[in-house]
């Protein structure tokens, strides 16, 4: 689950970065996602430690916008964020949010829409939260208080539920300094000339 979490997570991120701005509906085509820890990093050669054992030499192109993603609760959550939300269709049709990413001000309008994702009835909406109703939503463990968030996007809007079970990080603009032994990350690469050009790098204290 720890796996699945981290490499939706880096969707999400994926569909906000530079590279995908004006992205395709399947931006991730030909992409090698990857998720693990820092070994060691030698001018703009990245080798990570990988959840499977294994290590992984990525190229850092110098355009490369790095980001760093801290944990976050349901109150950092306000009208007028911009927020990249992966959701599950549950009963009747609503949307119930799995992860909520909050992003700087810099990264707004990145990855807009309503886009499916690889597992079945996932989804991933990148927009603006225009209100927010509180009260009870329902989750995996019944019934609770939380909040449904009225995302809209250029085309479109989507009202997803945020519970006590939605992971929620705060995401900031990070750099290379960043990636230290230990770090970890997550991201998508792009083989290039026998490379893996990395085209999104996110970093987790």
């Amino acid at each position: 689950m720890r796996t699945k979490n981290v490499l939706l997570g880096a969707a999400a991120l994926l569909l906000a970065s530079p590279a995908f701005a004006q992205a395709p509906s399947s931006p991730f085509q030909g992409l090698t996602r990857f998720a693990g820890t820092v070994e060691k990093l030698d001018g703009r050669r990245l080798t990570v430690a990988t959840e499977d054992g294994a290590a992984k030499t990525l190229e850092l192109p110098d355009s490369l916008q790095i980001t760093e993603s801290k944990r976050a609760t349901m109150s950092d959550l306000e009208a007028g964020k911009f927020v990249g939300c992966t959701a599950v269709t549950a009963s009747a049709g609503k949307l119930r949010a799995s992860e909520c990413h909050i992003f700087p001000d810099s990264m707004r309008g990145r990855g807009e829409g309503h886009n499916p994702m690889g597992p079945p009835n996932t989804t991933m909406t990148n927009g603006n939260i225009a209100t927010m109703t509180n009260g009870s939503v329902q989750s995996a463990q019944g019934g609770g208080a939380g909040v449904v968030l009225h995302v809209t996007y250029q085309g479109g809007a989507q009202d997803i539920e945020v519970t006590k079970e939605t992971q929620i990080t705060q995401i900031s603009v990070g750099d290379a300094s960043l990636l230290k032994r230990g770090a970890k990350v997550s991201g998508a690469a792009r083989e290039t000339d026998g490379a893996l050009r990395v085209q999104f790098l996110n970093v987790t204290p």
